[in-house]
């Protein structure tokens, strides 16, 4: 057993294990390490192996038998004309926009990978990565993402320097292999104890790991604001743990009950007359929910499955819901969400909470909802003075305010983790037709939640309509697979182009794609709006 030290100076060691950039040079630390090894074994003192495979500490072993399958998978690299062999994301965190992302950000294989130390490729791409000259990306961009701008870059042969090298390294669509079964890369998605990894390594912390809420323990809260309910009516067939929901309608209605069959058990859906205003649909879900948690939705979403609700059993007395949050808020209706929050009880949040996306405990929405009549007193949202109804962010401001904290939630920010949320729109929420002075949801929020409505999102657990949709890709995924954007589709007209860039010794040449949208800004709008129109007709 052989071991070396790469003694990284603190300000080499930008590695932020919370998930925030402490600055742009946060990849220094990793990529620091990895080129030392890879030096090492290249043409140091630990020089001499054919194979060396990288695991990092959340690299996770799940199955016995993964050295012999290292020693299978890196014999058979010499033979199948591999450089790198290791596995793409395999999570969901990108599956709403990653039809926008660069091409080598998707394509990439995770640096817990195997290399063959005696491809001339795999030298190619270390001394290209570390070198002074034309290419300098150590400081900015982690190795692995490196190394697949560089091989894609080579293969589409839009840098003639770059693909002069992979074809006298005698590189294939093999030489950069995502197809090992060695180790699976789910980064930081969110996933289910019950998840069978199909690979012997995990790459994803245990601290990501969570169970599911029993079906029999949440009732999901519809708000039905017109008649088209069939959307999500037609959801409630799928895989999801929602086996009570309750339907509250906000129209001349019938009450109704239906048993719906699902593939994980018998669905019951209640219909009835709403008693309150439509602002106020999570205090009369609260009232009437007879399950100790309940989440929140309306007509203009479908259920998103699969999906469950992951729980954190740290305390196995006390679990908790994991509570998915945005940090910062960039549009006026979201700050206005926080403002509200902070006027009712006196607590300043720094970050905003999705009410279609929190678990709320049944009976602490209860008290909260008599808080909350109490905070705003005399306040009318009619009027304006209130921007909404009861929200997320309130529950959670007087959770705080009550010192229940210890009660609330296991929090993950969803720019880090991969977050699956329960349900997603099929068209936007009417608009405020209110008058008032700061308009929270108007037409520039309604044209923003229609833009990121795709027909791909539409097709739920159904293969044969996502196959012959010429935009969407199928993703087997947990109990079935989801449908997105086709990443081929949207990006088969995108080429490569050389830049130039300044860093601290000068300039260095760079690849790149053509400037695009921030993929951490395309997400689902974030806030779900509780105050609507009662039809559609009315606007």
């Amino acid at each position: 057993m052989k071991n070396m030290s790469v003694k990284l100076s603190p300000e080499e060691d930008q590695y932020d294990v919370h998930g925030y950039s402490v600055n742009k040079h946060w990849v220094q630390g990793p990529n620091t390490v990895f080129t030392s090894i890879m030096s090492a074994m290249l043409t140091g003192n630990l020089r001499g192996y054919d194979s060396v495979f990288l695991m990092e500490m959340d690299a996770v072993l799940v199955k016995a038998g993964w050295l012999e399958q290292f020693e299978r998978e890196a014999l058979e690299m010499p033979t199948k004309n591999m450089a790198i062999r290791g596995s793409k994301y395999l999570g969901h965190k990108w599956d709403a926009f990653k039809h926008l992302m660069p091409a080598h950000v998707v394509e990439h294989i995770n640096g817990n990978a195997i290399y063959n130390l005696k491809h001339p490729w795999l030298k190619f791409l270390h001394d290209t990565f570390v070198g002074k000259g034309k290419i300098q990306m150590t400081e900015e961009m982690a190795f692995d993402v490196a190394f697949a701008m560089i091989t894609q870059a080579a293969m589409d042969g839009s840098d003639h320097e770059l693909a002069a090298g992979f074809s006298q390294s005698k590189g294939s669509n093999a030489t950069y292999s995502g197809d090992s079964m060695l180790i699976g890369n789910y980064a930081n998605t969110l996933l289910n104890h019950s998840f069978d990894v199909p690979t012997y390594i995990r790459h994803g912390s245990a601290r990501n790991l969570f169970h599911s809420l029993a079906d029999d323990q949440v009732t999901l809260g519809v708000a039905a604001y017109d008649h088209s309910t069939g959307h999500i009516m037609n959801t409630t067939r799928s895989n999801h743990p929602f086996k009570n929901i309750l339907m509250l309608q906000y129209f001349p209605g019938k009450k109704a009950v239906e048993k719906i069959a699902s593939p994980s058990g018998e669905v019951m859906v209640t219909t009835q007359q709403a008693t309150q205003e439509p602002h106020m649909h999570l205090c009369e879900v609260a009232k009437l929910a007879t399950t100790p948690w309940f989440a929140l939705t309306d007509n203009y979403h479908v259920i998103n499955a699969p999906v469950t609700v992951l729980m954190d059993h740290s305390d196995p007395q006390m679990p908790v819901p994991v509570m998915p949050y945005a940090h910062g808020c960039e549009r006026g209706d979201c700050q206005a969400s926080l403002d509200q929050a902070s006027d009712l009880f006196g607590v300043h949040l720094e970050y905003h909470h999705d009410p279609y996306e929190l678990l709320f405990s049944t009976r602490d929405a209860r008290d909260f909802c008599s808080s909350w009549q109490q905070a705003a007193g005399s306040k009318s949202w009619k009027s304006c003075e209130l921007a909404y109804g009861p929200t997320a962010d309130d529950y959670v401001a007087w959770k705080i305010s009550t010192s229940k904290t210890n009660l609330i939630a296991t929090p993950k920010n969803k720019a880090t983790y991969g977050w699956r949320a329960w349900t997603q729109r099929w068209t936007p929420a009417p608009m405020d037709t209110r008058q008032c002075r700061v308009q929270v949801y108007g037409l520039i929020e309604y044209h923003q939640a229609l833009g990121n409505i795709t027909s791909c999102s539409q097709h739920i657990e159904d293969q044969v309509a996502c196959t012959e949709d010429p935009d969407c890709k199928w993703m087997p995924k947990f109990q079935s697979g989801v449908c997105v954007k086709s990443w081929a589709y949207a990006h088969r007209h995108r080429r490569w182009r050389k830049g130039v860039r300044r860093n601290k010794g000068g300039y260095y040449g760079s690849l790149a794609q053509e400037t695009q949208q921030d993929a951490e800004n395309v997400h689902e709008d974030p806030v779900h709006f509780m105050q609507l129109n009662r039809s559609r007709q009315e606007l």
